[in-house]
Parts: structure tokens; C-alpha cells; sequence
């Protein structure tokens, strides 16, 4: 596959295989409902708990001889009921669902992923807890 061709597959392929595999993994299921309520777009009075994908970036990481993108994911989570205890539960299931990805993908494959950034914290409205967590996931063509 051309560079051109891997870095505009690439990020699309990852999202999609990401979001599937969160949706159907059983423990998210347990706690974000089933379907799951993760999004990736914008939703209009979306039931609580949820979460959304909020950002996605990629970035070109090859050397020399291998194509390969480093991709950061920003999930947000957002608990109402349960206080802070809920919104920590809910968001340390999300992050151990996303180490222990296991994604079958095209043309490319997982290097690394690891979590670099997981926090809860009240909203403005203090009635609503924000959970945070950021991920880098590497890949390289194969």
C-alpha cells in the first residue's frame, strides 16, 4: 500500500474497529447500558452514564522503512447518579477495555497502547462528574 494510501485508511479503520470492540465488550455493557452509549458524535439528551469519542488525531511516526501513525483518542465520560465513585468505576472499566484491546485490522497493526491521562472531575453544574481519558495507540502497516 502507498503512504498515501495507509495514512488515509489508517485512522478511519482504527476509530471504527476502537468503537466496535468498546460497544461490545460486556463489562461497558454493564455499565453504559446495552447498545452502548458511546458516541462519536454529537447526541441530543443522551440517558446517563455515557461516553464519547471527543477527539482523534493522528500523527505520521514512520522511520525510514516502516509506514506507521501514532494516534491519540480523547474519551470523555459523564456520570450523574452515582457521584464520584461511579464516575471512577466507569471510567477505569473504559480504560481497561482499551489496554486490552484485541482488533483485527487491514493493513495495519497495534504496537503499543497505552494510556497517558485519566481524571474525573465535577462540571460547572456540580451535578454532572466528567471522567477523562486519553490514549496514545501506535500502529504500522503490515
Amino acid at each position: 500500500m502507498s503512504a498515501d494510501g495507509f495514512f488515509a485508511t489508517s485512522a478511519p479503520e482504527l476509530v471504527d474497529a476502537v468503537l466496535s470492540a468498546l460497544r461490545s465488550d460486556e463489562t461497558i455493557q454493564s455499565v453504559l447500558g446495552n447498545p452502548v452509549r458511546l458516541f462519536d458524535d454529537e447526541t441530543r439528551q443522551p440517558n446517563y452514564p455515557y461516553a464519547v469519542l471527543e477527539r482523534h488525531e493522528s500523527t505520521d511516526s514512520s522511520s525510514s522503512n516502516h509506514l506507521s501513525l501514532e494516534h491519540q483518542l480523547q474519551f470523555a465520560t459523564y456520570s450523574r447518579h452515582g457521584g464520584l465513585r461511579e464516575a471512577k468505576a466507569i471510567l477505569g472499566i473504559l480504560k481497561h477495555a482499551v489496554e486490552h484491546l484485541s482488533l483485527s485490522l487491514t493493513h495495519q497493526r497495534i504496537v503499543l497502547t497505552i494510556p497517558v491521562y485519566c481524571d474525573v472531575m465535577r462540571t460547572q453544574n456540580q451535578t454532572v462528574f466528567r471522567g477523562l481519558l486519553r490514549v496514545r495507540i501506535h500502529t504500522e502497516e503490515i
